[in-house]
Formats: C-alpha cells, sequence, structure tokens
C-alpha cells in the first residue's frame, strides 16, 4: 500500500474491517446501529493514523456521536471493543509496512487512555463512588494496570490464534522488594518500581504492551514475538533493572508463548508466571522461557 493508498482505504477494504469488527463484538450489549456509526469513526481514525497523525484516532472518537452511548456501556467491554477493532484493522489492511504497524498500535493505545478517562469523569461527574476501578493505568509509573491486563490479555491472545500471529508474555518481579521495604523504607521500594519500570518502557518496543501489579510485578505483553525474542527482551529487561534500580535491586523474569506453550489467555499468564517461579527459584536475577515439565 503507497503513501496515497492510505488517504481513505478503498470501500471494500473500509467494510472488510467494519463487517469483522462486528462479528467479533456481537453479543456486546449496543444496538447494531451504534456499532456500525462507532466502527465509521474508528475507519476513519484509522485512515488519519496511516496518514501520519497519531492522535487522529483519538480526535475522531472525541467527535463521534456515539461516543456519548458510552455511559450505558462498561469500561471493560468499551475497552475489548476497541482492541478488536485494532485487531480487524491490521489483519484487514494489505500490505502495512512496520512503521504503520507500530503507529497503529500506538494510536490504539492512546485511544484506550482517552477512553478510560472519558470513563473517570463520568463517574466524577456522577458523584460515582467507584471512580478509581474504571482506571487502566498506574499514576506512579504509567504502565497499564492489572484491570487493563485482564481486558486486552483475552482479545490479543484471541486475534494470535485467528490470525496465527504469535504472541509472547512477560512476567518480571523485583527479587527484593520485601528487603528494600524492611530494611530502607516505602520510599526506597516505591523508587525501585519506578525505576523498573523505566527500564522496561526502555528495553521493549512500542508495539508492547506493559503492564504494572502492584507491589514488585510486571508484564510485557508483545505481539509478532517468538520465544528466542522474548528471552532477548528478557534479558534486556533484567540487565536494565539491575543496572539502574537503587540498592542492588535485581529482577527475574519469565516468558510464555502462544500458541506455542499456550492457547488461552489463563494458560499463557500460568505459564509465564510458572518460568517466572522458577527463575526465583534459582536464585533470582535470572530469565527463563517456559518448558513444558
Amino acid at each position: 500500500m503507497d503513501a496515497n493508498a492510505v488517504a481513505a482505504l478503498e470501500i471494500g477494504i473500509r467494510d472488510r474491517i467494519v463487517r469483522n469488527w462486528l462479528a467479533a463484538v456481537e453479543g456486546g450489549g449496543r444496538a447494531r446501529v451504534a456499532l456500525q456509526a462507532r466502527g465509521r469513526a474508528l475507519v476513519e481514525g484509522t485512515e488519519a493514523v496511516l496518514r501520519g497523525d497519531l492522535d487522529g484516532l483519538v480526535e475522531r472518537l472525541r467527535r463521534d456521536p456515539q461516543w456519548g452511548l458510552s455511559a450505558v456501556q462498561s469500561l471493560p467491554e468499551e475497552l475489548r471493543q476497541l482492541l478488536l477493532f485494532r485487531a480487524a484493522a491490521m489483519e484487514g489492511i494489505p500490505d502495512l509496512t512496520d512503521a504503520q504497524k507500530e503507529a497503529l498500535h500506538t494510536a490504539f493505545d492512546r485511544a484506550a487512555v482517552e477512553l478510560a478517562r472519558w470513563f473517570e469523569a463520568l463517574a466524577r461527574a456522577a458523584g460515582d463512588a467507584q471512580v478509581e476501578a474504571e482506571r487502566i493505568r498506574d499514576p506512579a509509573t504509567g504502565l497499564f494496570n492489572r484491570r487493563y491486563l485482564e481486558i486486552s490479555l483475552p482479545v490479543e491472545v484471541q486475534r494470535a490464534l485467528r490470525y496465527g500471529h504469535p504472541l509472547c508474555l512477560l512476567a518480571a518481579r523485583l527479587d527484593n522488594y520485601d528487603g528494600l521495604l524492611g530494611r530502607w523504607g516505602q520510599g526506597v521500594a516505591e523508587e525501585a518500581v519506578r525505576e523498573a519500570a523505566a527500564a522496561i518502557q526502555r528495553v521493549t518496543r512500542a508495539v508492547d504492551t506493559k503492564f504494572y501489579v502492584e507491589p514488585d510485578l510486571f508484564y510485557v505483553l508483545m505481539p509478532e514475538a517468538n520465544p528466542d525474542y522474548a528471552f532477548l527482551i528478557a534479558e534486556r529487561v533484567r540487565e536494565a533493572v539491575g543496572a539502574s534500580a537503587p540498592h542492588e535491586a535485581t529482577v527475574s523474569v519469565g516468558a510464555a508463548c502462544c500458541p506455542l506453550h499456550a492457547q488461552d489467555a489463563k494458560s499463557l499468564l500460568a505459564r509465564a508466571e510458572e518460568a517466572l517461579d522458577t527463575a526465583r527459584r534459582l536464585g533470582g536475577n535470572t530469565s527463563l522461557v517456559y518448558e513444558p515439565a
């Protein structure tokens, strides 16, 4: 696909993306007419991103009159629909370059954050006491939180299996968080978490989705990654954390991949954590890829 072709996708491509997306989100609870309107807005936003406007997707959603219908949906369902559209667009648009794929991943991540902010503002306006439950980012590290992991992991595993694209998950835990907390106090322990988060951001790709789960656990979801690449990034994470975290804090990392090691989100998470636990039993400051017993 050349630069001029992305200004407006062919009608057949646009229709196919929306049609595949509608089939994927069926049963989500929103009326089909509203879903079709949202699909058209998402296509237009995708075109803007491919023209080089990374904020185009968010800006188009802000202008979408159907945005107000988010009030009757849950945040997890809205995010699920958004991520499913990303999958449909990535699969449905031919000849995407690596740069265009990365731009789309970045734009949809931004849109997810904007959607979460909308829900937060909506909840505040309504005086909702559960506004914190609608957040998807950890404010201290800037990484996505467990809530977003639970939303996005099943969608990305589904996409990997449906289209035959590999997907790997890293699980990383600070080896000596409790020791830092006990000896140096909360401030140092929190600094170690922030430095670890920053290190993970530095050595992973923009297309990788990073999560922080309190108090000392991180995940990295890596599309289009095989076990060899997962181990390479795990080692980079381990080395980067060791070089930057305070008081000689270290991290252990476990990796598992779909479909090689698991074919559902729960199993992929469990096997990444199993590899992590093995790495810690070996003394910590270690990276391992899951190996079946």
